[in-house]
């Protein structure tokens, strides 16, 4: 070996392999070399473990700057990419956080570009969390359920929903320490519509009302506060063929594509079809139409349905009514004052404000109401 001590550059040598490190100590195959210009490499046991490239990255497992290496550092040009670790099975962490000797290391790794979050108990690897390739957070599930929510955790999804299910207990709580007040707040469009308060032992809803999912044999176009009665057809749902995707964990012998589950019907034991209120005094009614909602879910047209609490009602045109009026069906998808001021089977609402909300072309209107339809 040649050595060359100049005062202006330096000491110099020859590059030196990883076999045989141009530095090294007593042992002869461990130091530093350089293999290439413009690069550093430092070899252990005769082999390369890491190098600085001419790009300035650090690699550490590999001698260039690409996915399969354990460690790399880029210097911001490629791909703006600032740290790629990568493990070298599925079974394993790619990054573990913890003390020295502590067996429950947490864990990070990546899982078909899902990022993964648990720890490794003497070699086990338990996943608890994941954000899968969409962008889902997933909390005690590996399975991202748009429809609902089937299985046991909790999924917070990029669109916004927020998901959580569980076996038993209780799925939700919400808490408030200190003092009164409002505990979940309600908005639409930035503007809140309404809210769930606690005072005491005391739960108010406030700004709302009882509705329920409805249906009908044919789809109409209805006015809002139009006055519903009950029919004795159940509302129908069936859920479509669902499939194994990428996403899921597979069963044994279970490939991507697979029927997940067959087209089928679901349960509904409460939930009754609804028409147009045709009778005067109907003691039938169910609710009044709020919109026209479509059920992802299941693929089928539904009506949300205001029951019982604050809403408005459909008056016809010609028919007049004043605050504290007791309303029964007109036989025509409007309401009429009672007769009487007694509460009966036909009772459908209490006028609250004579102020007149909208007013349709057919001549009808809308005033606020408690509704009493159920």
């Amino acid at each position: 070996m040649t050595i060359t001590i100049n005062g202006t550059t330096g000491i110099a040598g020859v590059d030196g392999s990883a076999s045989t490190p141009a530095v090294q100590g007593n042992d002869t195959n461990t130091g530093i070399f350089f293999p290439a210009a413009d690069t550093i490499g430092f070899a252990e046991g005769g082999a390369e473990v890491a190098r600085f490239d001419s790009s300035g990255n650090l690699i550490v497992g590999a001698t260039t700057s690409d996915q399969s290496a354990k460690f790399v550092v880029y210097n911001g040009s490629n791909n703006h990419r600032v740290a790629a670790i990568t493990r070298p099975s599925t079974t394993t962490a790619a990054l573990f956080l913890g003390t020295n000797g502590n067996t429950n290391d947490a864990m990070v790794s990546a899982n078909n570009s899902n990022l993964c979050f648990g720890k490794d108990v003497s070699g086990t690897v338990t996943e608890y969390a994941r954000i899968d390739t969409s962008g889902n957070l997933l909390v005690g599930t590996t399975t991202n359920s748009p429809a609902g929510n089937d299985v046991a955790g909790a999924e917070i999804q990029a669109a916004g929903t927020l998901q959580v299910s569980r076996s038993s207990g209780t799925a939700l709580q919400v808490n408030r320490k200190t003092d009164d007040g409002e505990l979940v707040s309600f908005r639409q469009a930035g503007t809140q519509e309404g809210n769930i308060s606690v005072s005491g032992s005391t739960v108010s809803y406030n700004g709302g009302h009882l509705s329920r999912w409805a249906q009908m044999l044919t789809k109409p176009d209805l006015l809002k506060g139009t006055v519903m009665s009950n029919l004795d057809e159940m509302n129908v749902y069936i859920a479509p063929t669902t499939y194994w995707t990428e996403e899921d964990e597979l069963p044994e012998g279970v490939n991507v594509g697979d029927v997940k589950a067959e087209t089928h019907a679901v349960d509904n034991e409460q939930l009754n079809k609804v028409k147009v209120s045709d009778v005067e005094g109907d003691v039938n009614v169910a609710g009044v139409f709020v919109n026209w909602t479509y059920d992802e879910q299941h693929q089928v047209d539904e009506i949300n349905m205001a029951m019982t609490g604050d809403m408005i009602i459909r008056i016809a045109q010609g028919v007049v009514v004043q605050k504290g009026d007791l309303l029964m069906s007109a036989g025509d998808g409007t309401a009429k004052p009672q007769e009487d001021d007694i509460v009966r089977s036909k009772t459908v609402a209490k006028v609250t404000s004579n102020h007149v909300t909208c007013t349709y072309e057919d001549g009808s209107y809308c005033v606020p109401c408690v509704l009493m339809a159920c």
